[in-house]
């Protein structure tokens, strides 16, 4: 388990119905808008990958640090998005293979994140990126939304009136509501009366 998340190799991912090979890990980055630019502005770029192997090493008994290996796609001919902004990648095109001595395969665990690859049936070869969510982790919108204060009508009860029958009154002026006659409040009165003489509780 990796920053709440269960990882496994693709070996062994071939074996099982779920999935859990897929990682990305977001750097951070200058870039220039145009070249003539000459105020470059800080973005995030993701790098995709399927994991291949996990290394620990142990420093004498004292840390331990977990390192992914993986196969990554190259960013500039394996990844795009689709007309719906959906991320793709294609594994058919990696950023290398791992044969050289500047290829480097290995990045901390610490710092890689969880992602599905789903298969487009549309385009043979790549797949969609679906983020994954930790589980009891729920998406509740900006941060802000809940600090705005809410207009809410307050309701100022007359305490001179007698407590024990509720008094409801409304502060507009009644034009969608219901005329009530002398009649009917003297009725729900009465009524509230004789069964108060019974012993028996009206609420």
């Amino acid at each position: 388990m990796i920053n709440g998340f269960r990882f496994h190799t693709t070996r062994r991912d071939k074996n099982l119905k779920t999935q859990n090979s897929g990682v990305v890990v977001t750097s951070k980055t200058w870039s220039y808008a145009t070249a003539r630019d000459k105020q470059p502005v800080e973005g995030e770029v993701n790098y995709y990958g399927a994991l291949k192997d996990i290394a620990e090493l142990n420093y004498s008994g004292q840390f331990k640090v977990i390192l992914f290996k993986c196969d990554w796609v190259d960013i500039n001919r394996g990844c795009k998005k689709d007309k719906f902004g959906f991320t793709l990648v294609n594994f058919s095109h990696l950023a290398h293979r791992g044969n050289n001595l500047i290829d480097d395969p290995f990045v901390l665990a610490s710092q890689v994140k969880k992602v599905y690859f789903v298969k487009d049936e549309r385009q043979p070869g790549w797949q969609i990126v679906k983020h994954a969510k930790l589980r009891d982790v729920f998406d509740m919108g900006d941060a802000s939304s809940f600090n705005k204060d809410e207009e809410l009508e307050q309701l100022v009860l007359d305490e001179s009136t007698d407590t024990s029958v509720s008094s409801w009154i409304r502060n507009d002026d009644g034009a969608n509501g219901l005329d009530v006659t002398p009649d009917m409040e003297n009725e729900n009165i009465e009524e509230y009366l004789i069964n108060e003489e019974n012993g028996e509780d009206v609420f």
